[in-house]
C-alpha cells in the first residue's frame, strides 16, 4: 500500500510536468503524512541535506566540470580531428569518426548528454554536408553517446555505487569491456549501412597528417588514462580523480591548446554548477524516498515476495531488464537509480548476480532508455542538432539499438563481460 501510494503520487506529478525534485518531495511528503502522521516534519529537511552530504558525490561536480572544460578548451575538436585522420577514409568514415570520438569523450566526461551535445554539435552537421541522411547522423550520435556513462568514469555508476555500497573504482573497470563491445558493434552496423547508402569516402590522411593529428590530440588522449590508471593504482580516489581531470584539462587548454580565456572558464564553471545542482537536489529529495522504503520495510517485503516465486533466476533477470527498460523510457536515469537500487539490491542473492554486474546492467538499461521514446533525451538533443524529426531519428536508430540490446544480454547473462577486467586488474 505504501509503495503504491509513493509511486502513484510521484509518477502522477511527474507526468503532469512537475519538476522531478518537487515530484519526489511532494510524493514523499504525502506518503509520510498518510503512513506516519506522528512523525515530526523536521526530519524532512534533515534527510534532504543528508542525501547530498556524501563525499563521493563531489566527484559528480568535478566530472561535470571536466566535460564542460573539454568543450571550452577545444579538446573535443581535437579528438574528432584525430578520429577523422585514423578512419575518415573508410566506408562511412564520418560515422566511424563519431563512434570513436564518443568512445574517447566517454573516457573523461562520464555523461551521455554531455557527449551527445559535444560530439553532435560538430559531427552531425559535417555528416549532413557529406551526404549522410540527417536522421541517420542523429541516430548514430544518440546511440554512440551512451558510451559516456559506460566507459569510465561514469556519473550514473558513481550514484549506483553510493546507493548500493559497491566500489566506485570497480564499477568503473566493469564498464570497460561492455563499452568496447558496444563501440565495435556500432562500428560494424555503421559500416554495413553506409555501404548500402553508397556514400563517398573522405581522402585517406597521409602518414604525416596522422602523426600530426596524433600529436595534437595526445594530451587529450592522456586524460582518461590518467583518471582510470590513477584510481586503479590507488594514487587517488574517484573524487580526487575528478579534480585531477579538471585541472589537467584546464592546464592543457591554457598552456598547450591556448584556446581558452578567463570568461570561458567562468562560463564552464557556471554550467558545471548548474548541472551538479540539478543532480544533487534530486539526490537530496530522493533520500526521503529511500528513508520511507527502509522505514516501511518495502525492500524486505519485495524480497520475500520474489523469494516465494518458483521462477528461474534467468527469467527473473529478463523480467527485471524489461522493468528497467520501461522505467528508463519515462524517467531520468538518476531518478530511476534512486527508486530502483534500494529496492533491488537486496534481491541480488536471489538472482545469483554480483552487485557490480547488476550495476552495469541497470545503468546500461537506463542509458538505452535515453535513446528510446517517449522521453529519450538523446533523441531530442540530436534531432534538434540535425534539424530532423524525432520520428526519423527513432526509425534510423533500430539497427544501432539491436547492438545495445545484444550487449545488454551479454552483460546480464555472462558475468565475465563485466567482471573480467576488474578481476584481472585486481589480481584475483
Amino acid at each position: 500500500m505504501t509503495l503504491l501510494l509513493l509511486l502513484t503520487s510521484l509518477l502522477g506529478l511527474a507526468f503532469l510536468g512537475v519538476p522531478l525534485v518537487f515530484a519526489l518531495l511532494a510524493g514523499s511528503l504525502v506518503t509520510l503524512l498518510v503512513t506516519r502522521p506522528d512523525m515530526p516534519l523536521e526530519l524532512v529537511p534533515q534527510l534532504f541535506v543528508q542525501g547530498m552530504d556524501n563525499f563521493p558525490l563531489l566527484a559528480i561536480a568535478l566530472f561535470f566540470l571536466v566535460g564542460e572544460l573539454m568543450v571550452t578548451c577545444g579538446v573535443t575538436q581535437r579528438l574528432l580531428s584525430f578520429a577523422q585522420a585514423l578512419v575518415g577514409h573508410r566506408r562511412g568514415g564520418l560515422a566511424q569518426v563519431g563512434i570513436i570520438a564518443s568512445f574517447l569523450m566517454a573516457g573523461v566526461s562520464g555523461s551521455a548528454v554531455a557527449d551527445a551535445a559535444a560530439v553532435g554539435s560538430v559531427l552531425i552537421k559535417s555528416m549532413i554536408r557529406a551526404g549522410y541522411p540527417a536522421g541517420f547522423a542523429a541516430a548514430l550520435v544518440s546511440t554512440a553517446s551512451i558510451l559516456g556513462p559506460i566507459i569510465p568514469p561514469s556519473i550514473p555508476m558513481i550514484i549506483y555505487a553510493v546507493l548500493s555500497g559497491a566500489s566506485v573504482g570497480t564499477m568503473f573497470l566493469a564498464g570497460i569491456l561492455p563499452g568496447i563491445l558496444i563501440a565495435i558493434g556500432l562500428s560494424i552496423v555503421a559500416h554495413i549501412r553506409c555501404g548500402r547508402l553508397g556514400l563517398t569516402t573522405l581522402p585517406r590522411a597521409g602518414r604525416a597528417a596522422v602523426l600530426r593529428e596524433t600529436g595534437r590530440a595526445s594530451f587529450a588522449l592522456l586524460a582518461p588514462i590518467i583518471v582510470v590508471a590513477g584510481i586503479r593504482g590507488g594514487v587517488f580516489t574517484p573524487t580526487e580523480a575528478g579534480a585531477v581531470g579538471a585541472v589537467y584539462v584546464l592546464l592543457i587548454g591554457l598552456f598547450i591548446y591556448r584556446g581558452v580565456g578567463l570568461n570561458d572558464i567562468y562560463r564552464s564553471l557556471v554550467r558545471a554548477a548548474h548541472g551538479t545542482a540539478s543532480v544533487l537536489v534530486v539526490l537530496g529529495a530522493s533520500s526521503i524516498f529511500a528513508w520511507i522504503i527502509a522505514d516501511q520495510g518495502i525492500s524486505r517485503q519485495f524480497v520475500g515476495t520474489i523469494s516465494g516465486l518458483d521462477v528461474a533466476p534467468w527469467l527473473l533477470i529478463l523480467l527485471f531488464n524489461l522493468l528497467f527498460l520501461a522505467v528508463g523510457m519515462f524517467l531520468d536515469p538518476i531518478a530511476a537509480l534512486i527508486i530502483l537500487v534500494p529496492i533491488m539490491v537486496p534481491l541480488l542473492p536471489q538472482l545469483q548476480i554480483d552487485v557490480i554486474q547488476f550495476g552495469v546492467m541497470i545503468v546500461l538499461n537506463l542509458m538505452i532508455g535515453l535513446c528510446t521514446p517517449p522521453v529519450g533525451y538523446l533523441i531530442f538533443i540530436t534531432s534538434n542538432l540535425g534539424k530532423v524529426s524525432t520520428v526519423e531519428v527513432v526509425r534510423q536508430s533500430f539497427p544501432f539499438l539491436m547492438v545495445l540490446f545484444a550487449v545488454l544480454a551479454l552483460v546480464s547473462y555472462v558475468p565475465a563481460v563485466t567482471l573480467l577486467v576488474p578481476s584481472l586488474l585486481s589480481g584475483h
